[in-house]
């Protein structure tokens, strides 16, 4: 059981980490060992989704300025902040937690917004920083990291050798070969991957979209925005599916985004960003709820739903975390807070949405 205070934790599952692929790069020659470093002030922000391919190392406290996933293997130190509603492997903190001792990410975690990720933390390949993610310039990104077309280098950068004297924005896939350096401004774009030994600054910023993992099934008619990542390929633009889309690889819808009928969403993925149901979405595994879902009418929550305290069923308020004995039929106003899970076997109707 992870160690936190001695306050007490609840059982509850949350979301995992997904596999990702890398993209089709233009290459370079390459030295072994390579970074970018960012200036010594600043921020360089993150567009879209951003997938983690190697160990990734907290070198200073990072926030959680939104709802993230947090995949297996990775380690929050002994300091991590962990706020309420919150998982920290399956186990829900019911209120404020500090880490007491290195604590290995061996299931499914969430941090809410208000935690905090201590200094030594590594985060694990699959996690995925959504756009409003900010990396803190003086950052080190690994050779085979790859930079997206769209990626912004800020005046000042050198990138494989080529010295930037104003801002410019990468027509093509670009791999991270040689000794380059980010200035603080640059922005990295939806559909990169940052490789092992990428180091994250103290006051880099950390955000998740909604998970959805390998295995769901995304119904035809579902609506991605721009910003999103779907079987590891960055979506520039608003696109809706023609055809029914099985989940292979990394994929993180961002806010907007619509699961249209017939989608079944694998355990371990997690609502995170403002997404739409449109038509009865079934959940092939547990499912978590990392921010408010209003669920409507004619849902049907499987037995073992958790239902965090502060939620509303059927019209009923839920003043304590409740994990359903049998499968509950939505008839009234029920709305699900953030630290809820869905259990297999749920369908959510069409109309159930999370803000």
């Amino acid at each position: 059981m992870t160690n936190l205070n001695s306050r007490p934790m609840s059982r509850r599952a949350a979301a995992a980490g997904l596999l990702s692929a890398l993209l089709c790069v233009s290459q370079f020659p390459a030295p072994l060992h390579a970074q970018i470093v960012g200036s010594t002030t600043g921020v360089i922000n993150v567009a879209g989704g951003t997938t983690i391919v190697g160990n990734t190392v907290v070198a200073g406290a990072a926030s959680v300025a939104g709802a993230t996933v947090v995949s297996a293997g990775s380690v929050l130190s002994a300091g991590t902040v962990v706020s309420a509603g919150s998982v920290v492997n399956d186990e829900e903190c019911q209120s404020y937690q500090v880490l007491t001792e290195n604590t290995v990410v061996s299931s499914n975690t969430v941090l809410l917004a208000g935690s905090t990720v201590a200094a030594g933390s590594s985060l694990a390949t699959n996690t995925i920083l959504a756009a409003g993610s900010s990396i803190a310039a003086g950052s080190a990104i690994e050779a085979g990291s790859v930079l997206s077309a769209g990626s912004v280098i800020a005046a000042g950068s050198v990138v494989n050798g080529n010295s930037y004297a104003s801002a410019t924005m990468l027509a093509t896939a670009t791999s991270v070969v040689g000794t380059s350096t980010l200035a603080a401004g640059s922005t990295i774009a939806a559909g990169s991957t940052l490789a092992t030994g990428t180091t994250l600054a103290a006051g880099s910023s950390l955000v998740s979209a909604t998970t959805i993992a390998q295995g769901s099934v995304l119904g035809a008619g579902s609506f991605v925005t721009a910003s999103s990542i779907v079987n590891a390929e960055a979506i520039a633009g608003g696109t809706m599916l023609a055809s029914s889309t099985a989940i292979v690889q990394a994929t993180s819808l961002s806010g907007g985004s619509v699961i249209a009928a017939n989608s079944i969403l694998a355990a371990g993925s997690a609502l995170v960003s403002s997404t739409a149901i449109v038509g009865a979405t079934r959940c092939g595994g547990v499912v978590a709820v990392a921010n408010t879902a209003m669920v409507a009418g004619g849902s049907a929550l499987a037995a073992g739903t958790v239902v965090a305290a502060g939620s509303i069923l059927n019209g009923a308020s839920v003043a304590q975390t409740t994990v359903l004995s049998s499968s509950t039929t939505v008839m009234g106003s029920t709305v699900l807070a953030a630290g809820s899970s869905l259990a297999a076997s749920s369908m959510l109707a069409a109309g159930t949405s999370v803000i």
